[in-house]
């Protein structure tokens, strides 16, 4: 922030009344602090949860857009620390309508059962996964990211997934 206070004397020696010298320092403030939001804004962010076992079928995980702005995922990482899981059994990860959508537009058929993995979107994608996305605001029609374990059932499965993503 390159706002500087206005020192003593300088305030007293401008011009106007005590209102239109305050709302000038207030004004001044404003404008840093929206700059200090901007740049915010455009930052990348991280989103974390826990991956939970499950049936087949069952959703590992659902993550909605926390933001009031649409936003564009550029990663997502699956660390699987525990594989617990059926051999064959998979993930698919994708944006979704609600936190039961399945789909697998960002990671297709990850197999969650040979070893302990870390994987994501770019170079673990599958053969329909895409390396970005655009998410609605929250609560917007597709505003979700969902990792759904498919064919067998992953029990046990445990680890973490992690969202990167840009506000825009």
């Amino acid at each position: 922030m390159t706002y500087t206070a206005t020192g003593s004397g300088a305030f007293r020696s401008k011009g106007g009344s005590l209102s239109e010298k305050l709302g000038y320092e207030f004004a001044a403030i404003k404008t840093e602090t929206d700059a200090l939001r901007a740049v915010d804004a455009a930052g990348l962010k991280i989103a974390k949860g826990t991956l939970a076992g499950g049936l087949a079928n069952a959703f590992s995980f659902a993550w909605q857009n926390p933001e009031a702005s649409a936003i564009v995922v550029s990663r997502v990482v699956i660390d699987v620390t525990t594989v617990g899981a059926v051999a064959g059994a998979l993930l698919d990860v994708g944006p979704g309508a609600t936190a039961t959508t399945h789909s697998d537009t960002l990671i297709d058929g990850l197999d969650i059962t040979t070893a302990v993995i870390t994987a994501d979107n770019i170079t673990n994608k599958g053969s329909n996964g895409l390396s970005l996305c655009k998410l609605d605001a929250a609560g917007g029609t597709t505003d979700y990211i969902t990792g759904q374990i498919l064919v067998q059932a992953a029990a046990a499965l445990v680890g973490k997934y992690y969202i990167f993503y840009t506000v825009v």
